[in-house]
């Protein structure tokens, strides 16, 4: 499939007159561009999580977010912030009773507009993907509702409490808020799944999206800002790369 994607990127974007010119240039794009899918799903890297319960809701109904930390390699100690948008939410509560923290440095809790957990566990820690605490909240206004990784430290369980390289930046996870009643799914006729990178909209992201995708790179159509930062760059090529791949 790589080879595929490579010959179309080769074959509809550089002249062919410059052969050398042409081949270079799809293979060092197509590399930055493997690397970007890297960097958006890669393993290697400790992050965390927001899981939303659903993409939207309705007003006044109680809902959980989990929030949960990948450890590429052992870690003892967390210190996260979860920026809550209290304009559209309440929190209820903080549960940490399936959390993989046992020692907790300060009870869970609420400062301004952000979560705060902090807390560690015994011996070298642990490894993998794991739940830190869950957010009890309720939907007080309608609207998007965005969470946000503020802040975040991991540390490593090697005696020296080492910070261990997180991939957090800007991690976000947004829900829908609508008045009761009037949420899409339960609106009566015709309803669309609108894929994001699904740029012709037919229903799935398929080598003429990516094909709209360069237009836009090279200036010949709109903005293509799937991770919503403002700008068209590598990240956003390697995101409709990976759903492409995904599918």
């Amino acid at each position: 499939m790589y080879s595929r994607i490579k010959k179309y990127i080769t074959t509809r974007f550089i002249p062919a007159r410059y052969p050398t010119i042409r081949y270079a240039f799809s293979l060092l794009f197509l590399l930055a561009a493997y690397s970007g899918i890297a960097a958006v799903v890669s393993k290697d890297d400790s992050y965390i999580r927001i899981v939303m319960p659903a993409s939207s809701i309705d007003k006044n109904t109680q809902f959980s977010v989990d929030i949960f930390a990948y450890a590429a390699t052992p870690v003892n100690a967390v210190d996260i912030s979860i920026a809550v948008p209290k304009e559209f939410v309440q929190v209820l509560g903080i549960d940490r009773g399936e959390s993989v923290i046992t020692l907790w440095t300060q009870d869970p809790y609420v400062e301004n507009d952000s979560v705060i957990l902090r807390g560690g566990t015994y011996r070298k820690g642990f490894i993998g993907e794991h739940k830190i605490a869950t957010l009890n909240l309720k939907a007080t206004a309608t609207g998007k509702a965005d969470f946000l990784v503020r802040d975040a430290t991991l540390l490593a369980g090697d005696g020296k409490g080492t910070p261990i390289k997180i991939s957090s930046d800007n991690v976000q996870s947004s829900l829908y808020i609508y008045p009761q009643g009037e949420r899409p799914d339960n609106i009566t006729g015709a309803a669309t799944l609108v894929i994001l990178t699904d740029i012709n909209n037919d229903g799935k992201v398929t080598l003429a999206d990516i094909s709209s995708f360069m237009a836009s790179w090279y200036g010949s159509g709109p903005l293509r800002d799937f991770n919503n930062d403002g700008q068209m760059t590598f990240r956003d090529f390697s995101i409709i790369l990976a759903v492409y791949f995904k599918q």
